[in-house]
């Protein structure tokens, strides 16, 4: 829910694929056995060829056991005309706008975009505090008074923002940026979710990677970057922070994001993107990248996602269907949308 894959109450989550081997130069293989065939096979996936052949986007299912009740998973494979060096940086650096701000009444979630530098600079909030001046992403000030668990909040933070609006909004923002790139998001704390519950993304998302434990432990590097708030003292990673502005179900949503990249062996890149905390809508979401060499100047992508929503929404077994396909739907179209950057910025 990369970043161009974001949330829509019945949908959502993020999460991909990655490898192992050696290489030439860091992006060619030599080996008989392409590296992605061995890797994806540790992982028990098994590469539609005839179909990515076409130019295809293929997108299936994905978690073990269904994961959790509010967890929605897909995985998907596409070939890009661009080596994995390439590809790797511009899947991490991704922008669904295009650097523009998206009108609210045009189809796409995500309406701004933008990266922020580590610590935050106050420019770096310059395009959210004139979104929050106008509407309709001025109803997030409105968060005093709201059903429990409408805004993922804590009640200081609301009592915050209530008293001093934007600046309290950025402080917020801010405070969770700084928990997360200090202690990892093992440190960020459960957001309410109706009165007396609560949701903690952390734990839940460690034990559905746990039941997936094949496609953990293929992404067990840039994971641990991410757990440690996007840094890894074993290995260098590339990082990328982000916040954005969407439309979550018809209403306004603000959403923390983090990226890292590294690159493996045998020609493989890996990109690893976390959304880590959201307003409203969805409690999290990954997207996991694993990249190799095809051949012919040619990357072969796997991308696994998994989102966190309401498992109430996706009780119901036909409510669940109609969740799973219309997230299917997006992440593939996401797809396309990755394709089509990638190409048009060779």
């Amino acid at each position: 829910m990369q970043k161009c894959l974001r949330v829509n109450a019945g949908t959502w989550a993020l999460l991909l694929l990655m490898a192992f081997g050696r290489g030439i130069r860091g992006e060619e293989v030599s080996s008989q056995e392409p590296v992605w065939k061995a890797d994806l096979k540790r992982m028990g996936f098994e590469v539609p060829v005839a179909e990515l052949e076409k130019g295809e986007i293929i997108g299936e299912k994905w978690l073990a056991g269904g994961a959790r009740p509010g967890f929605l998973g897909a995985k998907v494979f596409f070939v890009v005309a661009a080596l994995p060096g390439e590809v790797a940086p511009k899947l991490l650096e991704l922008d669904p706008t295009r650097g523009k701000e998206v009108g609210w009444e045009e189809s796409a979630t995500v309406k701004i975009f933008q990266k922020f530098d580590r610590p935050p600079k106050t420019e770096n909030w310059d395009r959210f505090r004139a979104a929050l001046a106008k509407m309709p992403f001025e109803t997030l000030l409105a968060v005093e008074g709201q059903k429990e668990g409408r805004y993922h909040l804590a009640l200081e933070e609301i009592k915050k923002i209530t008293s001093d609006k934007i600046p309290g909004w950025v402080s917020v923002l801010e405070g969770k940026f700084l928990t997360f790139s200090r202690g990892g998001w093992k440190d960020l704390p459960g957001v309410p979710s109706a009165p007396g519950e609560m949701v903690d993304f952390d734990a839940e998302l460690r034990d559905v990677l746990k039941e997936n434990g094949p496609v953990r432990d293929e992404f067990r590097r840039v994971l641990t970057a991410l757990a440690w708030g996007g840094r890894d003292e074993k290995e260098k990673v590339t990082v990328n922070d982000y916040w954005m502005l969407m439309d979550v179900n018809k209403s306004p949503a603000v959403a923390l994001g983090c990226g890292v990249m590294r690159q493996g062996t045998g020609g493989r890149w890996e990109v690893a993107d976390m959304q880590y905390w959201a307003s409203n809508g969805y409690y999290g979401a990954i997207s996991l990248y694993g990249i190799w060499p095809y051949g012919d100047g040619k990357s072969l992508v796997c991308r696994v996602d998994a989102v966190q929503t309401d498992p109430g929404e996706l009780r119901q077994a036909t409510a669940r269907l109609i969740g799973e396909s219309l997230f299917m739907r997006e992440i593939k179209s996401a797809c396309e949308l990755v394709k089509t950057q990638i190409l048009d910025k060779k």
